[in-house]
């Protein structure tokens, strides 16, 4: 069925106007293959993170497939587990030969476009293979000085690299500033993760690096167009607006840390860099970020009219969106409590309510049940409410259970259990389930901590001394 799909696809890039725009050719033949299929992947669009993938079969070793190019494009050359990365602009006619268990270091390229390539995969061997050009295992536990004269090393290597192979090699301009973009990227990643990772690495609290080690973002060629190309610059972008985000004291875990990356890359950036940086920012705070500070981010990308391709997918993205997400409004509804009256979520309103759904059948919600209670008791004082919702379980179970355990919080109860309007509101798949709303009625967390976690009543104590200040 794969493979039918794989050659609708083809035959479908064959009869579109982009492919009869552009095109490269990848042939050739693998000793010792690994599997009988050779795959090309590729980003069409560099702003989109959408892949194109090519399968082509081997026939006696050899193997050739047609890649529609309409600019220069580094794809990935895919057979068995082996992954090379190939550098196609549109004409480029490569024939290839390398055995398959030792793909990378017998990959021989001839051709149009043979002399980028071999220069690609020398240097991948070389840079990226070798530890001695490796941030770790080792080279990350020097002090700044030692580990900025390493990246100097490694930098410079790579450029003097580049320049003898260009004087006895004929590559294209666009290939060369591709590979410094590669060059001056990787040595600028190694930079901002330079503190976080060796305090990983090495377990230990350490003082932040001077001022001077970071010098070196000042002055980076962030317009160049072909870092578009640079899987490096990629990375650096991410890296970068979440280094600027930090430092302005947005950690990963606060609730506007994506929009102070978007902020930041606003400020920062330029150009097609700067659309790429905030697109990915978007990405991610659509997948986990806070829905009310997403849609904002969205709107105003939006509204820069940027890439149209773009523009369709962070539409695609956001749409098939869960509606349960941080930032999201929590549904309301109305529910008969243990004492008789109605009770709703919306009742709570400027208080953040820690909600339980959990059922008195439920070995798990019972062995939460001490936990609970204790949690509900430290809660009282503050700006804070434990509801707690039993789902489907026997009513008058429910009711025995709350009375001679002398459960406190607000107790309600939800008939039909799982299949309840409610339990499908809340994507109830499980219990116990719990939720933590603030005092609009917006969630916090759509899998809160369980009560006996040991830092779930410092968590709920933290959101309501940001919801304080934030008043203030």
């Amino acid at each position: 069925m794969r493979k039918l799909l794989l050659l609708s696809l083809m035959l479908t890039l064959v009869f579109s106007p982009a492919f009869a725009q552009g095109t490269a050719v990848i042939s050739g033949k693998i000793s010792k293959p690994l599997s009988d299929v050779v795959e090309v992947a590729l980003r069409p669009n560099p702003l989109v993170p959408e892949e194109l993938k090519l399968e082509a079969t081997l026939e006696g070793n050899s193997f050739r497939v047609e890649v529609p190019v309409n600019q220069a494009v580094v794809a990935e050359l895919l057979h068995g587990d082996e992954v090379v990365p190939v550098y196609l602009e549109p004409g480029y006619d490569l024939n290839l030969s390398a055995s398959g268990g030792k793909f990378l270091k017998t990959l021989k390229y001839a051709g149009t476009g043979a002399n980028e390539n071999n220069y690609l995969a020398a240097y991948t061997l070389r840079f990226e293979e070798e530890e001695e050009y490796q941030a770790l295992p080792d080279n990350i536990k020097q002090e700044e000085e030692e580990f900025l004269a390493f990246l100097d090393y490694r930098h410079n290597d790579q450029l003097e690299s580049l320049e003898k192979y260009a004087a006895k090699n004929a590559v294209s301009e666009r290939f060369k500033h591709m590979m410094l973009a590669e060059a001056e990227f990787s040595y600028a990643n190694d930079v901002i993760n330079y503190h976080p990772l060796r305090q990983r690495i090495l377990q230990v609290t350490l003082t932040k690096p001077s001022a001077a080690f970071y010098t070196c973002l000042q002055k980076l060629n962030l317009q160049r167009p072909e870092n578009l190309l640079s899987t490096s610059f990629h990375r650096f972008l991410q890296h970068y607006t979440t280094y600027l985000a930090q430092e302005a004291g947005f950690d990963e875990k606060h609730p506007r840390h994506y929009q102070s990356r978007y902020e930041a890359a606003a400020q920062k950036l330029q150009g097609q860099a700067k659309q790429l940086a905030q697109a990915q920012v978007l990405q991610q705070s659509i997948r986990k970020g806070h829905a009310k500070y997403t849609e904002q981010m969205l709107q105003d990308f939006l509204s820069q009219k940027p890439d149209p391709a773009l523009t369709a997918y962070l539409n695609k993205l956001s749409n098939g969106k869960s509606s349960l997400s941080a930032g999201s409004q929590a549904p309301d509804f109305a529910l008969a409590s243990i004492t008789g009256d109605s009770v709703r979520l919306s009742d709570f309103a400027g208080k953040l309510v820690y909600l339980n759904f959990w059922s008195s059948d439920c070995g798990l919600c019972l062995v939460e049940l001490p936990a609970l209670q204790q949690l509900t008791n430290k809660l009282k004082g503050h700006q804070a409410v434990v509801l707690n919702v039993a789902v489907g379980a026997d009513e008058a179970n429910w009711r025995k259970l709350v009375q001679e355990k002398e459960l406190q919080g607000v107790q309600a109860y939800l008939p039909n259990g799982l299949e309840a309007k409610l339990a499908t509101d809340y994507q109830l798949k499980e219990l116990p389930a719990y939720f933590l709303i603030d005092g609009q009625g917006r969630f916090i967390s759509v899998k809160a901590r369980r009560p006996g976690h040991p830092e779930a009543l410092n968590n709920i104590l933290q959101h309501l001394k940001a919801a304080q200040a934030s008043l203030k």
